[in-house]
Parts: C-alpha cells; structure tokens; sequence
C-alpha cells in the first residue's frame, strides 16, 4: 500500500496559478446532492469487472449504500420493489476512472470529471482549496471525484545559466536537509496526502525529504530530481515517478550528439539517442525496487509540429478547452520552460516517442505498475486520450483499462474491491455505449455514471458539462 490515508496545480504548465483556486460557488458543483435511491439495478449488461481479463456477458449488478451489493446473471438477479432500473442491454459496464497527474484552478472542474467518468484524481500541486474540496466531497457536500493531493511542489534552484527557462515561481525552494525536513512537516501538518518533488531539488534536501516522509508515513511522488538520478529515486523507494523522468539519462550513450541536460529541450532531443537494449534492466530495477510509473503521454502534444498540434486543436475534445488552455498551446514558445525549442525541435522530438514507448511497455511486461495521468486538459476528456495514448504505445486494452482503475486503487492502498466491478466495490461506475475492449476510444462513449451509488443520466452529466449541475 503506498498511501495509508484514504482522501479522507493549474496543471503544472501555468501551476503558479493553483494557489488563486476559486471558492466553490453553486454555478460550479452541486452542492448536498439528493439522497441515492435504496437500490440501482443496472439490468442485462455486459460487465468488465477488471479483477481479471475476462467479461461477464448478461449480468444485473445492484447497488445500494453506495457499494455493488451483488454481479449476477440476469436470470437469476431479484430486483426489489421501487430500484430504479437502468437498461443495460448491448452496454458496457466499467469502474470509474481516475486520472492520477491532474492540476486544476476552480470547482467547475469537478462536475466535468464525473460528466466524463472520472471518479477519482491526483492532484500534483495542491493548496488549501484543495484540500477544502478533497474534504466536502468526502463528506458528501460537494459532487466531485475522490482527491488525492499533494502540496506545493518542491524544488530548487536551477543552474543560473538556465534560469531563463526553468520556471520555479510559487514553489516551496529547499537548499539542504533542514528546508526538506520543514517542507514535509509543514505540508504534512496541513493535511496533504504526498509529497511532490521536482527536478532541482539538492541531494541532501531529498535525503532530508525521504527520511522525514518515511518517518510521517506520507509518500514522495514526482519527478526525479538531477541531483539524485533514478538511480537514487529507486533507492528511495520513491513512490511514483512522473513522465518517465530520470531514465533518459540511462539510456542516451555517452558518445550520442544530443545529450540530456537540465533544460526541458535537452531531455525532450535525446530520446530520441536512446538505446533500447538498455530498457529491459531498467524495467526489471524498477519493478525490483516498488516504484510506480506514471507516462503522461497526453503531454506528447505540447511537443509536436505545429501541423499537427492545429489539428488537435480543431476536435471535438479541444473544443472543451478554455481561451487560456488553448493559449497554452497557440502561445508555447513564449512559455518560459519551451523558449529554446524550435520548430524544427518539435518535428524532431517525435523520433523519440518510440523509444519512450518501449519503455512503457517494457515496464507492465515485467509488472512494474503503469499508471494513466494526463497533466494536461481539457479536463476529464484528456483522460480518454491518454488512454488511447497507452495503447497505441503498445498496451492491450485491458492493460490500459487497469492503469485507470485497478492500480491506482491498489497504489492509493484503497482495499474494499476499489477499482473493479464486484461485490462490496464503491459504487463507483461507467456506462458505455460500446465495448472498451474493442476499441479503447469507447470509453469516450459514456451513457451515464454512477458515483457514490448515486445514477447520473446523459441529460444529467450534459448538465454537468454546461456548469448548470
């Protein structure tokens, strides 16, 4: 179990604006939603349980105080008096999904993840908002998913030549061992549920921050910082590690032409050099020391020719972005972090999406935990994408099902069947149009959720969407 208390910035791209996190106000969630009826019958459905690949064809799965109260073939399901009954035939039912690399600035977010089946997130930068509604949605006051949070990321300073382009504003800045050790203690004091480190923290502070977080019980999550390299973060035990940080340096031989650096571009041009004989130990050491990943492969966008990030902009899912959100891409070059990219960068970085790809792959082929995470919007939308992201990398569908459901559940130490379709699991699930099995992008194809017992409709999540719910 990686993190033993139960849930119980934006996006770090713009992240200095986590902190200015709106207060909720009834245009944005719904507040004290009703009562859920006694029991749900969700009839003649299809269930993909993912507590093991298989699909259960015919079933009626009943819910009641907020749990699966029973997965039983049609025939032989008794459906009480006055359940409201949801027809399921020629559907699909899945576990809620959770996006577990998220930033967001205000309440409207919730409704949209529970519209788009996300039930459940990971905040990567969080502030008292956060956990203000990480705790009404708890209590059910608020509609929204399960929020797991960390506080302010943590860093250093970077090299002063590259201050121009490594951005630390609103950051927690730690020099040494004493900075770690307050850092953890006064995040921990607040109430967050990890501790998130970032690329320039010192050596000695990340000493002091592992020690401290051990000895609090709270786990260290993020990137991996240069000082301490992956070897030292595997060491650490460190829980996570986020887009796939620090193994570039294990792969980019030291005779290659483009060597990675502090800087994002560095990094992003070298791998590309990657050796792919290297990958399989470094899969096999990661599974070998506990550490979980987390891809972000939707992040790739932010790295590809303008050609193609104007067709992503034209779809449907982006339409879903704010006027800030598309600026973000529309805008990038004069984003602190991308200033020393080039167009001719950017059709380049694609060479190296394969290597990383082999990677991922590599890493759930030796069952070392994959899990999915977006870091980028739109919000909710952007998990689907990530999804499909993860199999075109290589994962079956059912992989990439299980890297938003069951492991993050198993990683959040969340027990009770969290993540699957079974009885006594949350009362946490997705209603699809057609089978994500199939076609992973059906997951997109969303007839109605179900969160915390409670049944959503299409008119109800549409709602959702319009921040008229």
């Amino acid at each position: 179990m990686v993190v033993s208390r139960v849930a119980t910035v934006v996006w770090p791209i713009i992240a200095a604006a986590v902190l200015s996190v709106a207060a909720c106000g009834p245009e944005d969630a719904r507040t004290n939603p009703p009562a859920a009826p006694a029991t749900l019958a969700i009839e003649s459905v299809t269930v993909i349980p993912v507590d093991g690949e298989q699909v259960l064809s015919d079933m009626t799965v009943l819910v009641g105080d907020g749990r699966v109260l029973a997965v039983r073939p049609a025939a032989e399901a008794d459906v009480p008096d006055g359940a409201t009954r949801v027809d399921g035939r020629g559907r699909f039912l899945i576990p809620g999904l959770n996006d577990m690399h998220v930033h967001f600035q205000d309440s409207s977010a919730l409704g949209r993840f529970i519209a788009t089946g996300v039930t459940g997130v990971r905040v990567l930068w969080g502030g008292p908002s956060t956990l203000d509604f990480r705790d009404r949605i708890a209590r059910g006051e608020l509609t929204g998913p399960d929020i797991y949070t960390a506080g302010t990321i943590i860093e250093g300073l970077p090299p002063p030549e590259l201050a121009s382009v490594i951005d630390t504003a609103g950051r927690v800045i730690v020099h040494d061992s004493i900075d770690g050790v307050r850092a953890v203690r006064e995040q921990h004091a607040a109430g967050y549920d990890f501790i998130k480190v970032y690329n320039n923290v010192p050596a000695t502070a990340y000493r002091g921050i592992v020690a401290e977080a051990a000895a609090l019980g709270i786990p260290v999550a993020g990137h991996v910082p240069f000082e301490v390299g992956l070897d030292g973060a595997l060491a650490a035990g460190q829980a996570s590690i986020e887009h796939l940080r620090g193994y570039i340096w294990h792969l980019v031989p030291e005779d290659a032409p483009q060597q990675p650096g502090a800087d994002l571009r560095s990094r992003t041009l070298a791998w590309a050099q990657g050796d792919p004989s290297r990958i399989q130990a470094l899969a096999e050491r990661t599974r070998d020391a506990g550490v979980w990943s987390v891809p972000t492969l939707s992040v790739r966008m932010i790295m590809k020719p303008d050609r193609l990030v104007e067709a992503y902009l034209a779809t449907e899912e982006a339409s879903h972005m704010t006027a800030g959100m598309r600026a973000f891409y529309t805008e990038r070059m004069s984003i602190p972090w991308m200033s020393n990219f080039t167009p001719d960068d950017f059709e380049e970085a694609m060479d190296g999406f394969a290597v990383a790809d082999s990677l991922i792959r590599a890493l759930v082929g030796v069952g070392a935990p994959v899990m999915a995470g977006t870091d980028t919007p739109p919000l909710g939308f952007a998990l689907h994408r990530e999804l499909e992201e993860l199999v075109g990398a290589g994962l079956s569908p059912f992989e990439a099902l299980q890297s938003a459901t069951v492991l993050p559940a198993r990683f959040l130490g969340r027990g009770g069947g969290a993540g699957m379709v079974v009885e006594g699991s949350p009362a946490d699930l997705v209603l699809l149009e057609a089978d994500p099995l199939a076609a992973i992008g059906n997951t997109r194809r969303i007839v109605g959720v179900v969160r915390q017992g409670e049944w959503l409709d299409r008119a109800t999540l549409d709602a959702m969407l319009a921040g008229r719910g």
